[in-house]
């Protein structure tokens, strides 16, 4: 026997939970893995904090850790790295109870004399990219150049950091740096850094009438649907009732006369 449909139509409620505002965006419904300090490339021996957090949660909640697709022991919301070894490197995620898998963080423990670290290796258009040229015990470290795609960028006689505001798919490229520590050249790991081209309002602007014509859409149909069921529902009850009172009702038939 066909079921009736309950409550609002059900593809209403599903259209309003994919395009309401938290529902656009998986990552509300995700874990995310943070560094402290923000590299990902960090010299063996240094020290790093891994903390997991997701929105609408608190920092203290209890988390799973997961190290090249092993779980660990670990707990904490909040995990430091002292002393980081060679086989700390390698991919991190993280799961805080009632929300999905983080996106895996990768980090990169180096032994060598001079790194390159970026604020981001993934970004927007119109985010700041900050670039640090980190010497190994934070030795002084002198004719700094940075490179992009081999082309010198920026030359410093002392070390300093370097940052470029309002990156655009224009700045995306291959990033090393070069220096002279205790009178030798030594030339850092290569980063390659991506700018993704950012979706302003005006690309979006189709969404603002697509979207309620969907829902809308989807209203109708699912309300033809609720309404046609019943229908259905209401005429096979309707043809039960007629068959069951002609059972009763039909005459039975006589018998022949004797001698017929």
């Amino acid at each position: 026997m066909p079921t009736v449909p309950m409550g609002a139509p059900a593809l209403l409620w599903i259209a309003l939970l994919l395009f309401s505002p938290d529902g656009m965006s998986a990552a509300n419904w995700k874990s995310k893995v943070s560094l402290n300090p923000p590299w990902r490339e960090i010299f063996r021996g240094e020290t790093v904090t891994l903390t997991c957090g997701a929105n609408r949660s608190s920092e203290n909640e209890s988390s799973v850790w997961i190290h090249n697709g092993t779980t660990l022991k670990e707990t904490n919301s909040r995990w430091d790295i002292v002393k980081a070894r060679m086989q700390d490197s390698g991919e991190y995620q993280c799961r805080i109870k009632g929300f999905a898998i983080s996106e895996p963080v990768y980090l990169n423990v180096i032994s060598d004399w001079l790194i390159l670290q970026a604020s981001a290796e993934v970004m927007m258009e119109g985010e700041s990219l900050f670039l640090r040229c980190h010497s190994w015990k934070n030795l002084n470290a002198f004719k700094v150049i940075y490179y992009k795609d081999n082309r010198a960028l920026k030359y410093w006689y002392e070390n300093h950091n370097i940052s470029i505001t309002n990156v655009t798919e224009g700045d995306s490229g291959i990033y090393y740096c070069v220096g002279r520590i205790q009178r030798l050249n030594y030339t850092s790991n290569k980063l390659k850094i991506i700018v993704k081209k950012k979706y302003t309002q005006s690309n979006y602007f189709w969404l603002q009438f697509f979207i309620p014509l969907l829902v809308l859409i989807l209203f109708v149909v699912d309300t033809g649907l609720l309404i046609s069921t019943q229908q259905q529902f209401t005429l096979l009850l309707k043809m039960k009732r007629i068959r069951k009172r002609n059972r009763f009702t039909d005459p039975q038939p006589k018998p022949d006369p004797p001698g017929n």
